[in-house]
């Protein structure tokens, strides 16, 4: 008998480069695909697919952890199940939720049950939280200003009745968490974002920084705006700088706007630990219902950092699902709320001191996202030091 095929060999005989989707779909879904014409909720968190060949599927929602990192017993766990009572198939979704599909009422509930045996919730879907996204942050990433995962853990578990529908919400509600201003994993189109922040202009660490200028030859001969690290900040924030037979590179704080686009390119430039924080942002989404899709608004541009549970930035999180779940009208989101009360009326739902009016009042594009990298002594300590 000849060995199995190792490596690449041995993938292409699991998964067959040749074969098209429909090998990859449980006969069910491949015998219904684009047929389905109805759906039905069985509660929060599982929904009944209908087809019209009679034929129906349920699929059942299950709430994941941060960054969609789980173990590989975990995982093995799940597809146990979903041979036993499922169809054999399980997806994770783009919200770090995982999705179960089997074929009668009575399976669904059954997989409920026996996930939650292993801890985890079900829920989502209609008028509830959808998922809360993360980024690697401190897991993998070497650019993370703060740790995006555990705040995350931290913020799911106090939301945890918005998710099974123990406390209906008025709409949808998507939440993200990133570890720096970068927000690879999802952006601030969403109905809260929670960002990283350096709080202050970045240090240059002098040791490291040699490895990503030219040699003292070489900068002695080339224009500044050619060399790399230059380039990249989009502010002019850094110019090189001659110190003897020595060239460095030197920070205009006042033109910095804590981006971490040198972070990006260059490990020599790092924060102080005790500026670090949290940004918050509300009112954006990426669905074209309403008003269509927006990028959300900067409400907090700095809250402290205190793992592991991070009570500041909880409670604010918390209280801006409760203002909004008391005051929205069925079917509005965040930002819909916003637009017909004002900015100034939801900030003081809060409970926020009163704004500087140079803030309230200044242009749209300004108090959007780009807002809390701001370092101008108008926008960023004032509203810092009113909250």
């Amino acid at each position: 008998m000849s060995a199995p095929p190792a490596g690449r060999g041995a993938i292409e005989l699991v998964f067959p480069a040749h074969k098209g989707l429909e090998y990859w779909l449980p006969d069910v879904i491949r015998r219904n695909y684009g047929k389905w014409k109805e759906r039905r909720f069985h509660g929060y968190g599982i929904i009944e697919h209908i087809s019209e060949t009679g034929e129906r599927v349920f699929t059942i929602k299950v709430s994941g952890t941060p960054n969609a990192r789980f173990s590989a017993d975990t995982l093995l766990k799940f597809c146990d199940i979903a041979d036993k009572y499922g169809i054999g198939a399980l997806r994770i979704t783009t919200a770090a939720n995982v999705e179960f599909i089997t074929d009668s009422l009575d399976k669904a509930l059954k997989i409920k049950e026996e996930v939650e045996k292993l801890g985890f919730l079900v829920g989502g879907w209609r008028n509830t939280l959808w998922g809360i996204n993360a980024c690697t942050a401190f897991l993998t990433c070497q650019i993370g200003v703060t740790d995006a995962v555990s705040l995350a853990k931290a913020i799911g578990d106090q939301l945890k009745p918005y998710f099974t529908g123990e406390i209906p919400l008025p709409a949808k509600l998507r939440v993200f968490v990133s570890g720096c201003p970068n927000a690879c994993a999802g952006g601030t189109a969403m109905d809260i974002s929670i960002i990283g922040v350096w709080g202050a202009a970045p240090i240059i660490r002098e040791d490291i920084l040699p490895v990503c200028i030219p040699p003292p030859k070489a900068l002695a001969r080339i224009p500044e705006s050619k060399v790399f690290m230059v380039q990249v900040c989009p502010v002019g924030a850094l110019r090189v700088k001659r110190v003897g037979e020595k060239f460095t590179l030197e920070l205009i704080e006042a033109r910095c706007i804590n981006c971490v686009r040198c972070k990006d390119n260059c490990d020599a430039f790092d924060y102080e630990p005790e500026e670090v924080g949290w940004g918050i942002i509300v009112g954006g989404r990426l669905s074209n219902t309403g008003s269509g899709p927006r990028v959300g608004r900067m409400l907090i541009p700095w809250l402290p950092s205190n793992p592991p549970r991070y009570p500041e930035v909880v409670a604010v999180v918390k209280k801006i699902v409760e203002v909004w779940r008391q005051n929205a009208r069925p079917g509005e989101r965040i930002g819909d709320l916003i637009d017909r009360i004002s900015w100034a009326r939801f900030t003081e739902l809060l409970g926020l001191p009163r704004l500087p009016a140079d803030y309230m009042y200044m242009p749209e594009h300004a108090r959007t996202f780009m807002a809390y990298r701001w370092r101008g002594e108008w926008v960023w300590r004032r509203v810092r030091d009113a909250i």
